[in-house]
C-alpha cells in the first residue's frame, strides 16, 4: 500500500471517528474554552499535549469534472486546507505556479490569500477541505482559460 492511500485512509477514519461521536462533519467545533488549553501528560502519549478547540472549523468535499474550476480567484478570512482524495486536480495562489494535486497530496492556503481549485482538464478531482475557523468568502476576478491551462 503507498503512502497516499494511508494518508486517504487516515482522513477517512478521522471523520468516520468523529461523526461515529455525533459531531456533524460539515461543522465540527466543541464548546470554546475560557482559559489557553495547558499541556498536560495523557495517556497513550509520550510527553505532554492536549486537544484545541475547533469552534468554527468547516470541513467539506467537493467532487469536480474534467476541466472544472472556480470561475473566480477567491480567498478566505481563516486559512483553509485541500486534500485530495481521488483523481487529479489543480491548484494555484496568486503569483505561483500551478500546484497538480494527485491522491494523497495536500495544499494549504493561508489567510486573505487569492487562489483557486479544480480538476485537471481530462480527469475528475474529489478533494476534501477544512477551513480553518470561521471564515467568509470573496469573490476577485474572473479565471481566465489561459491561467487555468498555465500559460499566462
Amino acid at each position: 500500500m503507498d503512502i497516499h492511500t494511508l494518508r486517504i485512509r487516515h482522513v477517512a477514519r478521522t471523520i468516520a471517528c468523529v461523526s461515529l461521536l455525533g459531531v456533524p462533519v460539515g461543522r465540527i467545533g466543541h464548546a470554546q474554552q475560557t482559559a489557553a488549553p495547558v499541556p498536560v501528560e495523557t495517556p497513550g502519549f509520550v510527553g505532554k499535549t492536549t486537544t484545541l478547540d475547533t469552534t468554527g472549523y468547516t470541513v467539506g468535499r467537493r467532487i469536480f469534472a474534467p476541466g472544472s474550476h472556480n470561475a473566480t480567484w477567491h480567498m478566505h478570512t481563516a486559512g483553509q486546507l485541500v486534500f485530495a482524495e481521488s483523481g487529479r486536480g489543480r491548484l494555484q495562489i496568486k503569483g505561483q505556479a500551478i500546484r497538480e494535486l494527485a491522491p494523497g497530496d495536500s495544499g494549504y492556503i493561508p489567510p486573505r490569500v487569492m487562489h483557486w481549485h479544480g480538476s485537471v482538464p481530462n480527469d475528475s478531482f474529489t478533494m476534501m477541505f477544512i477551513t480553518m475557523g470561521a471564515s467568509t468568502t470573496s469573490q476577485g476576478e474572473p479565471l481566465s482559460e489561459d491561467e487555468y491551462l498555465g500559460k499566462k
